[in-house]
């Protein structure tokens, strides 16, 4: 996967960027800020790296039209302030124990008896501390009608399941949007924890990377050692992942020409810059990945691209 490949197909829908530096507190080293997605508490007890994307998704197989994966991308220093300022407002009253946005579209959960417009204050003041402290945010979205009559027939698993390439779409698509931003160091990758597909896709990690080195080496230098999984409930950034998640998947739900719920929040979200590397898979671009894939396999079977050989023939009981 290269970034011209990724960047190509990608697509855009909103241009703002912005950031904020704040002082964290008289307990962390100046200028070695690098505790995050946690409250104070817990922070004290962790040591991270200086930039973390949070990865969260939404819908799947007979719950919606859509799979959606959203990632939100900050400096560590930036995801600790966010996360106490998003701790306080759900322990606001009324207490919400955690923050689902299906919940609060449906009033539902922790938002039950909640009324329209107490809901929409909570969303707005959500929405202001994301736009607060996210620099980037990179989607994938998969078209799950789509996908049943492509990748799932013709790959086998865990390549067939819609969890699996936005999951190392979204880890490539960090890396390159922050290589273009001139960040060198590598970063961290934290995504809501999926028992059942997470541990599938993270396997074949490594085989992605190195794809990714044997095209892209500069930028492959700075690609996570390896992508962690963790709760919402404990890494905080991940319910406002959950939010991004939601909107687009629903947005991508119900089609282009319709009303989209929630639409109002999107001017308190300016300030979060949406990465060019972000994906939507129609039927159309699933067609022309396996294409090239199937070209690529060509090339491998004929030797004529020895990288790729090599890589093959280092993981090749990983295909069988």
């Amino acid at each position: 996967m290269s970034r011209q490949t990724i960047r190509a197909l990608g697509d855009n829908i909103r241009d703002a960027s912005g950031g904020v530096k704040k002082n964290i507190g008289s307990w962390l080293p100046q200028g070695f800020s690098f505790l995050s997605g946690l409250p104070e508490k817990a922070r004290r007890r962790r040591y991270l790296m200086p930039v973390q994307a949070f990865v969260d998704d939404s819908g799947g197989k007979g719950q919606s039209r859509h799979f959606v994966m959203a990632g939100l991308i900050a400096e560590s220093e930036q995801w600790a302030l966010f996360s106490d300022e998003w701790r306080a407002c759900v322990d606001d009253h009324p207490r919400l124990r955690y923050f689902k946005m299906r919940e609060a579209a449906a009033c539902a959960g922790q938002f039950y008896g909640w009324g329209e417009a107490d809901r929409d204050a909570r969303l707005l003041r959500f929405a202001r501390i994301i736009n607060r402290y996210a620099k980037y945010v990179i989607y994938s979205a998969i078209d799950l009608d789509a996908h049943a009559d492509t990748w799932a027939r013709t790959m086998g698993k865990p390549h067939n399941e819609p969890y699996f390439w936005p999951f190392h779409n979204t880890i490539t698509a960090a890396c390159f949007e922050l290589w273009d931003k001139g960040w060198r160091e590598k970063f961290e990758i934290i995504f809501d924890e999926h028992v059942i597909f997470g541990p599938r896709a993270k396997l074949w990690y490594p085989v992605i990377r190195e794809v990714v080195k044997l095209r892209e080496p500069e930028e492959s230098s700075i690609m996570p050692v390896d992508p962690m999984f963790r709760t919402d409930d404990e890494f905080l950034p991940l319910q406002a992942c959950d939010l991004f998640a939601w909107c687009l998947r629903r947005g991508s739900d119900i089609g282009p020409n319709a009303e989209r719920p929630f639409e109002w929040l999107l001017p308190e979200l300016n300030r979060v810059f949406l990465s060019d590397y972000s994906q939507y898979y129609d039927r159309e671009r699933l067609e022309s990945v396996l294409q090239m894939s199937d070209e690529q396999a060509r090339e491998i079977r004929a030797g004529l691209n020895p990288g790729a050989v090599e890589i093959y023939e280092k993981y090749k009981e990983m295909w069988r």
